[in-house]
């Protein structure tokens, strides 16, 4: 691909949209379905789902106005149940532990376990005594025994 030079930077050509251009909607042809596909939208918690037949009806709409290419419905991605509203899809919200009632800072500490706390610190001096953490002497026999 050739490259122009503009100001001392080279810039690559633009590529082409898959699909063309296509012309914009001057005349107001189609925009009754666009905007009863937002508030179906609007109306089904942004459920694209729930109001596909309306997009659909839409670009059927686009193809006949000429405002776009002709080509079939199957190509688009629509199938024949595409043709009437369904019901929105129910979010399922997962459960949190908070719903079960745990507290953050409560529920993580158990003073009764406070024998098991470690303070940190940013050396390890065990490490140069040779204490391990239950309070015995770790140290392995070196070389020179």
């Amino acid at each position: 691909a050739m490259t122009e030079v503009s100001m001392g930077r080279r810039i690559m050509p633009g590529k082409p949209p898959d699909k063309g251009s296509f012309p914009l909607d001057h005349f107001n042809e189609c925009t009754k379905l666009k905007e009863e596909y937002v508030r179906c939208l609007q109306q089904n918690n942004h459920d694209n789902m729930a109001c596909r037949y309306l997009s659909k009806q839409y670009l059927q709409c686009r193809m006949e106005k000429n405002l776009m290419l002709s080509q079939p419905m199957e190509q688009l991605g629509f199938t024949e149940k595409d043709d009437k509203p369904q019901a929105p899809r129910k979010k399922v919200k997962k459960k949190t532990k908070e719903d079960d009632g745990w507290t953050v800072g409560v529920d993580g500490v158990r003073p009764e376990r406070s024998s098991e706390w470690r303070r940190p610190t940013l050396i390890n001096i065990r490490a140069f005594t040779g204490e391990s953490d239950d309070g015995k002497t770790g140290r392995k026999p070196g070389p020179l025994g």
